[in-house]
């Protein structure tokens, strides 16, 4: 669900949710902007709960000027691609086009799953300018060889004119 940003934006949809009868298995909640954006996994106990959640969706979206999207998800547990991040890639630099884009070809290249992704505009504190930030969590998988990635990124962030870190996470 996404709609501008109001006090008690979370409250409507997750009491829809609670009266449906539905379940809070997982959640993203955030601002973007001047919208507050919701992705929310849910459980039902049937296909009527099911019809009644999506049903009360539509209410949202006309009593609340919200863009609410229901679909059904595969069954969890389902382990095509690890979701455990291992490695943190940070990005930081002049703001410019591609930079999302470029990261993420280079990581889908090498089969590297992206779990977590926030970016973000800051100004820079001494001269003003805008300054392009991203986080993002990732599963290398073991078969990548770690030097070469640190490589592809070196090369990347040369290329951009960026600079690009690489951190492995601590096992959990």
């Amino acid at each position: 669900a996404v709609g501008l940003n109001v006090p008690g934006i979370v409250a409507m949809v997750s009491k829809e949710i609670w009266d449906c009868g539905c379940n809070f298995e997982d959640s993203r909640m955030t601002l973007l902007s001047r919208h507050f954006a919701l992705m929310i996994l849910v459980s039902a106990a049937s296909d009527q709960v099911a019809q009644d959640l999506e049903a009360a969706c539509q209410r949202l979206e006309g009593d609340h000027d919200l863009k609410v999207t229901l679909f059904p998800v595969d069954v969890p547990g389902d382990k095509r691609y690890p979701t455990e991040p291992n490695y943190e890639i940070r990005v930081k630099g002049e703001d410019r086009m591609g930079i999302v884009y470029r990261t993420s070809q280079l990581l889908a290249s090498l089969n590297i799953n992206i779990v977590d992704m926030e970016t973000r505009i800051e100004t820079r504190a001494r001269d003003g300018e805008p300054i392009f930030l991203m986080q993002t969590s990732v599963v290398v998988p073991k078969e990548v060889d770690g030097e070469e990635l640190r490589k592809d990124l070196k090369f990347l962030a040369e290329d951009l004119q960026e600079m690009i870190s690489l951190t492995r996470l601590p096992e959990v």
